[in-house]
């Protein structure tokens, strides 16, 4: 005769963590531009008893790699650009750090679950025409780029480990242009102007490399304007006659009519462009400062 008994062994708590895709959708990458995106870690765990449970998620570099400490990660481009961004917990800017790890208390209910959402900060973290256009990329996927460990009081105990599915941080980049524009000066001028009057002032185009745009100058501000070659600076109500050319010998005018406008295609860097002033002979002028705005349009 024998009899025998036997104890149910208990059930430890168990835990997944989930992080969200990180789409900055397109972005423009001229110099000041603010891209930012955000997305959630959400932890979930479950315990027979009701308890608290500690979680740690470790973040590494990504698949585009990073520099010291992942700061910065950088996004891809199929080209080999690398575009440095980071990932934060709090808010964006440098005061809020570079997510490497972060550790969570999730509280289960009895013989149920309990969750926890934290908001992540993503921000690109330069930008600038050198950057070439296209589709960039990072994804974290495996221990190496994202872990979690659940069951400690911190991040430096060992503890249980559980895989996180793979999240990707995606960004479009799309063509931008950037100016610089000189200021024209033709310096002092007699009371009778008997010859033209020459002066030449840059501009610098900076587009994304491969980017086709043209260069488009204003008729100015005088009154009555319609010919690039006969804009007008004023001075009170005196008035002088100037134009605006794409030549050195001031023959081909600069406007914003198709055959009048400069043309080129973006290098990543400075392009330059002179445009070629004259003061047409023969007037006479008052004493005082003549001047005009002309605006200056890049379009791309």
């Amino acid at each position: 005769m024998w009899a025998a008994s036997g104890v149910s062994p208990a059930r430890a708590a168990t835990c997944d963590a989930v992080v969200s895709d990180f789409n900055f959708g397109s972005v423009t990458l001229r110099s000041g531009a603010v891209n930012r995106t955000s997305g959630t870690l959400r932890i979930t765990c479950s315990d027979p008893l009701l308890s608290v449970v500690g979680v740690c998620v470790r973040f590494g570099p990504g698949s585009g790699g990073a520099g010291a400490n992942n700061n910065p990660r950088y996004l891809r481009h199929g080209g080999g650009a690398a575009l440095p961004y980071q990932l934060r917990l709090g808010g964006y800017g440098t005061g809020f750090g570079t997510l490497n790890e972060t550790f969570l208390s999730v509280t289960t209910l009895l013989g149920s679950t309990g969750s926890v959402t934290v908001p992540i900060y993503a921000e690109i973290l330069e930008a600038g025409t050198s950057f070439d256009a296209g589709w960039y990329e990072s994804v974290f996927s495996g221990t190496s780029n994202i872990e979690m460990s659940y069951g400690v009081l911190s991040c430096d105990l060992f503890a249980q480990s559980r895989p996180v599915p793979d999240f990707r941080v995606t960004a479009n980049a799309v063509s931008s242009c950037e100016l610089d524009v000189g200021t024209m000066n033709f310096g002092n001028l007699p009371s009778l102007a008997l010859g033209p009057v020459d002066a030449v002032a840059p501009i610098d185009v900076r587009c994304t490399e491969g980017t086709n745009y043209t260069v488009s100058l204003g008729l100015g501000d005088g009154v009555g304007v319609t010919d690039p070659a006969l804009r007008r600076m004023t001075n009170g109500l005196a008035t002088l006659a100037y134009g605006l050319y794409r030549d050195p010998s001031r023959t081909q005018v600069w406007g914003s009519l198709p055959g009048t406008r400069a043309t080129g295609v973006g290098s990543g860097s400075n392009q330059r462009y002179n445009v070629y002033g004259r003061i047409h002979a023969g007037q006479t002028t008052v004493l005082g400062t003549y001047t005009d705005n002309v605006v200056v349009t890049v379009n791309y």
